[in-house]
């Protein structure tokens, strides 16, 4: 199995959306799988949950499943794929879909009444750039500033503005719906500008008995302002390069990206980098030099996830991406030096009893050279466990596939779901099923040191027990 640290997610598009493809993604050790809403369907995404369920079952493995809300964003209309000039003039109209070429449908109104004359726009995540010359109540004209394709259902920002929409829209409703019925492992929420964002889903969720997770997208500058409560109450968080790229300038993305994931360290939440990863290969079979700099910067800031997006959602090679991705971050992670560990772990600063007892665990794990054996009924200590950023393997069992499921996207956690037919575990049976697991599948070997531990959260008692393999 595979157990890197860092872990691996996905996202599914025609290029990978097919069963074999997906049976080789989690082969490779893929831990999650992000179904981006702004694209297909309910009746597609559904077929995509059953191959990705079958595919899990045939490797015995569990991985997230990751439903991506479009969000508050505007997006162009229906219009024919054409080529854009730059000094070209093309009109922008309030209107759902046009067939005339240099015309560019939003139909959104509020976009209108937030543009000005001299504002940059960029679509496509900055693909296209436009200098406004002109704007009326529902029109504008734009300088195209370079050469390119423009496609129908892109994405369309002013730059530097925010646009004032809803936390969720109507289809938003639909999809949240969608991924409740499908009982996925989280929802990404996108543009998230503050915590009473996450705080309206959380109800929604909490109404329905839901126990779907919350991952916020951080790629606007309120969220940036507003960024460690956005954290306290998110699950999760990612950290939306893309579209930061068109809130902010290229240079302070390094900087922003390293702040976010610091903050979540600090708060105990996963940080997932997304976009732009391995961008080349979306055409070519190996990634630029530039890449895989980028990707071993992104394991040494210690971030829990990274997540591929159009190279496996429309790319020629999904499969190869997965494997240089591997690669990559195995190289990366052989390289951290002990330092950054410990700078990381020293701003934490532990104050519960529980959170001493995930980094003593840790340290104590670290300095005989064993590995971690944990059960959790709840999920709960896990978290502490990963926050602390272990350099040591550290096996999890639980009886509940949902759990499994969310922490697939934890650093240094290799979750494991235990089939007890129904019957109720307790601690000492928990860890010794998941002891028997790792023993039949070879990741624990004889004469291999193990701690077991379990928190026994009704009772506040803590319990590590060392052992030796036999």
């Amino acid at each position: 199995m595979n157990n890197l640290r860092v872990k691996i997610l996905v996202t599914l598009g025609p290029s990978s959306a097919k069963y074999e493809i997906i049976r080789r993604l989690v082969g490779e050790g893929v831990s999650g799988f992000r179904i981006n809403y702004s694209h297909g369907e309910p009746s597609i995404w559904d077929e995509w949950i059953k191959m990705i369920n079958e595919a899990v079952s045939e490797h015995e493995r569990r991985v997230s499943i990751i439903g991506d809300l479009p969000g508050p964003q505007v997006r162009i209309g229906e219009i024919p794929e054409q080529e854009v000039k730059m000094k070209q003039q093309v009109r922008l109209v309030y209107a759902e879909k046009t067939d005339e070429e240099g015309v560019i449908p939003i139909p959104v109104k509020k976009f209108f009444e937030t543009l000005e004359l001299g504002d940059t726009v960029l679509i496509d995540d900055g693909r296209i750039i436009l200098r406004i010359i002109d704007v009326d109540e529902n029109e504008a004209t734009g300088l195209v500033l370079n050469d390119a394709v423009l496609s129908p259902r892109k994405t369309i920002i002013i730059f530097g503005k925010e646009i004032d929409l809803p936390t969720l829209t109507d289809k938003d409703m639909e999809y949240l719906e969608f991924s409740i019925n499908k009982k996925l492992s989280y929802i990404a929420l996108s543009f998230v500008r503050s915590s009473k964002d996450v705080h309206v889903v959380k109800d929604i969720l909490a109404s329905r008995g839901s126990e779907l997770g919350i991952i916020s997208k951080i790629e606007t500058r309120s969220a940036i302002r507003n960024l460690r409560e956005i954290i306290e109450a998110s699950d999760a968080v990612i950290i939306a390069r893309g579209d930061l790229g068109m809130h902010y300038s290229l240079e302070e993305l390094p900087a922003l990206q390293r702040r976010i994931s610091r903050e979540a360290i600090i708060q105990g939440k996963p940080s997932i980098v997304a976009t732009q990863l391995l961008e080349t290969m979306v055409n070519y079979p190996r990634p630029s030099r530039s890449e895989v700099v980028d990707v071993m910067n992104a394991v040494y800031d210690l971030v829990d996830a990274l997540l591929l997006t159009d190279e496996t959602a429309i790319g020629k090679y999904p499969v190869e991406a997965i494997r240089w991705l591997k690669r990559i971050i195995g190289s990366a992670d052989s390289r951290i030096l002990n330092s950054r560990i410990t700078d990381t772990r020293e701003k934490i600063k532990p104050a519960s009893i529980r959170d001493k007892y995930g980094l003593g665990l840790t340290l104590l794990a670290e300095k005989i050279g064993a590995k971690i054996l944990l059960y959790t009924k709840t999920g709960s200590t896990p978290p502490l466990i990963s926050r602390f950023r272990p350099q040591i393997p550290v096996y999890v069992g639980t009886t509940d596939p949902r759990i499994a499921g969310k922490l697939t996207i934890y650093y240094g956690i290799t979750p494991y779901y235990i089939d007890s037919k129904g019957k109720m575990l307790d601690y000492e049976q928990g860890v010794n099923a998941l002891y028997n697991i790792l023993k039949n599948k070879g990741e624990i070997t004889y004469g291999e040191i193990i701690i077991e531990a379990y928190g026994r959260r009704e009772t506040e008692i803590h319990e590590i027990k060392i052992r030796q393999v036999l």
